[in-house]
């Protein structure tokens, strides 16, 4: 007569397995990610959120409009500059000029030379701010960000206080994840070791 699973069981005294522990832990893992998920839009959708990145935005962009104003305009210096070092290169004074005029001549095109390596040095850390990285993300952006704290302090420091508290909340749900999963581990250990525990009493029967 074929037994039942059941009466087998019973008889053995082996205990089913739980079901299902990898669907569990998967679970687990989708509802931290989903919890994480929501936040992120909660907290992108603010109005918090939206007035500073507006008040951002409009820094960065006025920032940026004023970084190439200043470009063009050291652009437009520098090509007169060159000009005016070219003419006085031009006025070399001949060999019979009199006494002290090449040495005039020289300290002026020395000067002229200084002026347009002064320009192009200025040229160079106006498009630094613009395109250039900081240590925080791009130079524009940093000093929009001081800009911002500048003139909207009560703004700036309640987005930053907001942006703590969602550092925090992510550190939280990463801790609870991982808790998650350790528990998982020792409860599935737990339940190998406990059937091989059985499995070896049954034999010795």
């Amino acid at each position: 007569m074929i037994q039942s699973k059941e009466s087998q069981t019973a008889r053995t005294g082996l205990q089913p397995a739980k079901p299902g522990l990898d669907a569990q832990a998967d679970a687990l893992l989708e509802r931290a990610q989903e919890a994480q998920a929501e936040q992120a839009a909660l907290l992108e959708a603010s109005p918090l959120e939206s007035q500073y990145s507006a008040a951002f935005a409009a820094q960065v962009e006025a920032k940026h409009d004023q970084a190439e104003r200043i470009e063009d305009r050291l652009e437009n210096l520098i090509e007169q500059q060159a000009s005016r070092l070219q003419q006085t290169q031009a006025g070399q004074p001949g060999l019979f000029s009199r006494p002290g005029a090449r040495a005039k001549w020289q300290s002026q095109v020395q000067q002229q030379q200084s002026a347009m390596q002064r320009l192009h040095g200025r040229l160079e850390t106006v498009r630094e701010i613009k395109d250039g990285m900081g240590a925080h993300g791009p130079r524009i952006e940093e000093l929009a960000h001081r800009k911002v704290r500048s003139q909207e302090p009560e703004l700036a420091k309640d987005w930053e206080e907001m942006r703590e508290a969602e550092r925090l909340h992510q550190v939280l749900l990463r801790k609870q994840e991982q808790e998650k999963k350790q528990a998982l581990e020792r409860e599935r250990r737990g339940e190998n070791l406990g059937r091989g525990l059985r499995l070896g009493l049954t034999q010795a029967r």
